[in-house]
């Protein structure tokens, strides 16, 4: 008997194996209906194909062209190409462009297993941020230069509206960044709203494409330019770009995404994403600086490998990218094992959690999830009941936080470019799982890499046990970095390690552990270059450090390497150029043998 099922095993193997040599089906859209630079719709026709293959083993291709994603109504919240419950297809754009109208999601992958996205760019004809030139900029007002053509808009009731696909709107008042037209950076030492809300004020048409808005800017140190360049939101965080949920083993592979409704690509709960030569840019050809309205990437609660490699992004509403977890509030102790929390939306029957020290963010004992129950949302407060297999202990209570073992991911990110085009920062993780980052090309407007674990706002969770940052150009990054330490001014320095956690005294424990910085070169215009809080085995070693003169130095940090309640720290065979500024450390909540420094060039303060 025994060898009979071991034989009926290996058939099914067998089977497995032969099937997934066999060449998958070739399936072009133009054979549903789909008409290349039609304008006419191709949503159906791809639903259709996907249909024909029964959403296994194929390729859907686009022959080359233009193909437009239209929803239902201008108004309707849609998504263009849905592939949900599919296995082993590739969906091959041979180079087209992918054209959406209104308030569309390019693509949803859901509950899928072995799915690439490969060979096409994306774009609206009317994307959801406008762009104007200052002409005239005084005391009580500015002159706008708009392109009607494409960002249309009206004055109405002496106050502009921008008109698009199904929607109009004034201005979201909390980004609008300015950029340099030469080159579509981000303005020295300017960040979200330098302008204050005068977009919003009185408007006045002077001519087909001049506005002028009357009220004063809002004072600066830097003051706004004849000859920048605004961007003007009309929504944040409105429909994700690509979105992987709940899914496995997904590839995204030569991809342009010169606009986004929010995230140009999000995943949750999904294990394996990788992206190749996938960058998030502005369309230059129209003379655009932004891309999407977020972030480039974005994944929350992953577990596998996310491997981002070859990537350049340019002009999103945020940052590059942001790898996380959830830090899930405990409202109250429900019964012996049971909680009620807020922010479970990643927490599922099966999952290993760990109970979270709110004072410490220490790790506790780990509870496995037996259900979970949505609440009635009371002003505006979503809750759930979490019950455990095991009754939980005294350490679980209120106030403390829950953070979610079993879907963490480790990263790679290797050899792409993050310019200084972009709002805010260069790259975000926090995961306990392996971490490496190398042979990358950094030019940010704010801190290159930011690595946190948050109690304050976001509640972005994971502390670090094996980060390494090696072999990267970090070029004179933090020209909209920290001037009086404020947490909206994008970063300390080029590298910022700012967990919420603050160490109050030599003996408080650390929160990160393991982090390595080696083998990079920092060319700075300033003196920071790293801002450490609360790490446990930190290395910088063999880094190169040269100074530019680029740029003012402004940035309030006054020292090379700022050290927070660090623990174990070696700093070692580094080459500072004879004219790099400051060559100081300096030390808080920290021993002097907490260090061990064998750089003559560094002073220890």
């Amino acid at each position: 008997m025994k060898r009979i099922f071991t034989l009926i095993i290996s058939l099914v193997a067998l089977a497995q194996m032969v099937q997934a040599q066999q060449p998958l089906r070739r399936i072009s859209v133009t054979d549903f209906g789909a008409q290349p630079d039609s304008r006419e719709d191709t949503r159906e026709a791809f639903a259709r194909a996907i249909e024909a293959c029964g959403g296994r083993d194929a390729i859907i291709e686009f022959p080359q062209g233009r193909y437009d994603f239209w929803p239902d109504t201008l108004q309707d919240a849609t998504t263009a190409m849905y592939l949900g419950n599919v296995r082993n297809v590739i969906v091959d754009g041979n180079g087209s462009e992918f054209v959406f109208h209104g308030k569309m999601r390019i693509a949803f992958i859901e509950r899928s297993q072995n799915v690439v996205l490969r060979n096409f760019s994306t774009d609206w004809d009317r994307p959801y941020i406008s762009q104007g030139e200052f002409v005239t900029v005084s005391d009580d007002y500015v002159d706008l230069r708009i392109d009607p053509v494409q960002y249309p808009f009206r004055i109405e009731n002496d106050r502009i509206r921008f008109i698009g696909e199904g929607w109009s709107s004034g201005v979201h008042s909390n980004y609008m960044n300015i950029h340099e037209k030469a080159t579509g950076e981000i303005a020295y030492r300017t960040r979200d709203a330098h302008t204050g809300d005068i977009f919003n004020n009185r408007a006045e048409l002077l001519a087909p494409d001049v506005v002028r808005f009357y009220g004063k800017l809002k004072p600066r140190e830097v003051p706004v330019k004849v000859g920048q360049i605004i961007t003007l939101y009309h929504g944040t965080y409105i429909m994700n770009g690509i979105q992987i949920g709940d899914s496995k083993d997904v590839e995204l592979e030569d991809i342009t995404i010169y606009h986004a409704l929010s995230t140009a690509v999000y995943g949750h709960r999904s294990e394996n994403i990788t992206l190749h030569r996938v960058s998030t840019r502005p369309r230059q050809s129209k003379g655009r600086v932004f891309s999407s309205v977020a972030d480039a990437s974005h994944f929350t609660c992953c577990r596998g490998d996310i491997i981002i490699d070859g990537c350049a992004h340019a002009g999103q509403g945020d940052d590059f990218m942001n790898v996380r977890g959830v830090y899930s509030r405990i409202n109250k102790v429900e019964s012996a094992n049971s909680v009620r929390v807020i922010r479970a939306w990643f927490i599922e029957a099966g999952d290993t959690l760990w109970a979270v020290n709110h004072a410490t963010l220490s790790r506790r004992e780990e509870l496995v999830v037996k259900s979970k129950q949505q609440l009635p949302a009371v002003d505006g407060e979503q809750e759930w009941i979490v019950e455990f297999e095991q009754p939980v202990s005294a350490t679980v209570k209120e106030g403390n936080f829950l953070e979610n073992k079993s879907w963490t991911p480790s990263l790679t990110v290797r050899n792409c470019r993050f310019e200084k085009r972009n709002r805010a920062r260069g790259m975000l993780v926090t995961t306990p799982k392996p971490v490496l980052i190398e042979n990358n090309y950094f030019n940010t407007a704010g801190t290159a890499i930011l690595i946190e674990g948050d109690l304050d706002y976001w509640y972005e969770s994971g502390a670090h046990t094996n980060l390494v940052i090696r072999n990267n150009v970090f070029h004179n990054c933090s020209t909209s970095g920290c001037e009086t330490g404020d947490r909206w001014e994008w970063g300390e320095a080029p590298i910022t390690i700012s967990p919420s956690y603050r160490p109050a005294s030599e003996n408080s424990p650390a929160y990160h552990s393991n982090i390595s910085i080696e083998n990079n070169e920092f060319r700075c215009f300033d003196a920071p270059v790293l801002f450490a809080r609360s790490v446990n085995g930190l290395r910088f070693v063999g880094n190169r450090l040269k100074p530019t003169s680029d740029y003012e130095p402004f940035l309030w940090q006054r020292s090379n390497l700022y050290l927070d309640g660090c623990r174990n720290v070696t700093v070692e065979r580094n080459k500072l150029h004879r004219r790099f500024p400051a060559k100081l450390i300096e030390l808080h909540h920290m021993r002097p043998d907490d260090i061990d420094c064998s750089d003559s060039e560094f002073e220890i303060r």
